[in-house]
């Protein structure tokens, strides 16, 4: 109970973070058509890249997905520990299920309206968008792809199977696993565990959309939302780390080097090749150390916030209200100004920033106008009353 009272003392710092990591989702997903050689692959293929903000994205993927995950699995156990198991599925309905089963039909016809635009306004089109216009030319190219995807809804996806694996594991409590953070040797070797989800993913790590589940996002964001859930009541182990964030902060850059050199140079004959969208089956050596990478740079964005996101403060209250929002509606809107700035003879990073900036206004702004106190509002963040 002390444990847990005093993890309610500092529940600001999570909130935070998960608001900001969504809002990094916004920068990542802008960036990719502006980054070289990543913009290849990408649907909207701007004439000339960065090596820069390529690094940046990929940096931001190896940490983004897997504190969500964590930060979901403390989050779940706080509310079976608080509310029950009733409540917390009822929840779990009302803020995931309801909202992916409402807002994917909606996202479809949305990208499907970006596409046509898309083929229609870009005269020479490139990368991947070329790619689908010759398959959309080729009618058994054409009957073999298929257009149901979980978009970037498979968060949501994966994320109400794991609550529902909780609900059911919540039952067991007579499993305990203190023994395995009460040894340091133990907590160095956990990384590895994250090694077969890895090689499952491939390099850079793919997003998982199919609507079939597959094995590996258990074996790897799984293991992620299982940390969380476990973290919830030993909230004192951050209290031991919390000295060495600034030197897990360093060894996470220096480990990024040799893992961004490692990557494969994403174009489109690797996407053809490659069993998941974008990705390549790694080495052993290649896959230790996304582990790790991935272990340190989520640990470090947690000890981070929890030094400076500590304090509730109303713009990040705010900012933490929007980012639901923002996460479900911004990839058509994104996709439609890259495209739309394809041919604009402007800088490539003013063109990122237009991108971003734009995105983020017109979210923000249905988000007051139509969202923060309406059914949608509610259904996302709770019923709210006007201030």
């Amino acid at each position: 109970m002390a444990a847990a009272s005093n993890a309610s003392s500092r529940i600001h710092y999570l909130d935070n973070l998960r608001a900001l990591a969504m809002m990094l989702g916004l920068y990542l997903h802008g960036a990719l058509a502006y980054a070289e050689p990543a913009r290849s692959v990408w649907i909207a293929t701007n004439p000339e890249g960065s090596v820069a903000v390529d690094a940046s994205i990929w940096y931001i993927h190896l940490f983004r997905m897997g504190l969500f995950f964590l930060l979901s699995g403390y989050f779940a156990k706080l509310m079976i520990q608080r509310k029950g198991l009733k409540p917390f599925l009822w929840n779990r309905v009302i803020r995931i299920a309801l909202p992916f089963v409402l807002f994917l039909p909606l996202l479809m016809v949305a990208m499907a309206i970006v596409f046509v635009f898309a083929f229609a306004y870009v005269k020479q089109p490139q990368g991947l968008l070329g790619l689908i216009v010759a398959a959309s030319q080729n009618s058994e190219a054409a009957k073999s792809s298929t257009p149901y995807t979980t978009m970037h809804l498979w968060f949501l996806y994966y994320l109400l199977m794991f609550s529902l694996l909780a609900a059911v594991c919540s039952r067991w409590q007579r499993l305990k696993f203190d023994w395995l953070f009460e040894r340091k040797y133990l907590l160095a070797l956990s990384p590895l565990t994250l090694v077969p989800g890895v090689m499952g993913g491939g390099l850079p790590i793919s997003a998982p959309e199919t609507f079939i589940p597959t094995w590996w996002p258990f074996a790897f964001y799984g293991l992620f939302y299982w940390v969380g859930w476990q973290l919830f009541g030993r909230e004192e182990l951050l209290d031991h780390l919390q000295p060495w964030c600034w030197s897990l902060v360093l060894a996470g850059f220096v480990l990024f080097i040799p893992h961004y050199f490692l990557l494969p140079a994403l174009d489109i004959a690797l996407i053809q090749q490659a069993t998941e969208f974008g990705s390549l089956t790694p080495s052993l050596l290649e896959s230790v150390l996304a582990a790790y990478l991935s272990s340190i740079l989520t640990l470090s964005a947690l000890l981070v916030g929890r030094r400076f996101l500590g304090r509730s403060n109303a713009w990040l209250k705010f900012w933490a209200d929007t980012s639901y929002w923002v996460y479900l509606i911004h990839l058509p809107i994104i996709l439609f100004l890259q495209t739309l700035l394809i041919p604009v003879a402007i800088p490539t990073m003013v063109k990122l920033a237009l991108v971003i900036f734009v995105t983020w206004l017109f979210c923000l702004a249905t988000y007051v106008v139509f969202v923060r106190y309406t059914p949608i509002g509610w259904m996302l963040n709770g019923k709210r009353t006007f201030p």
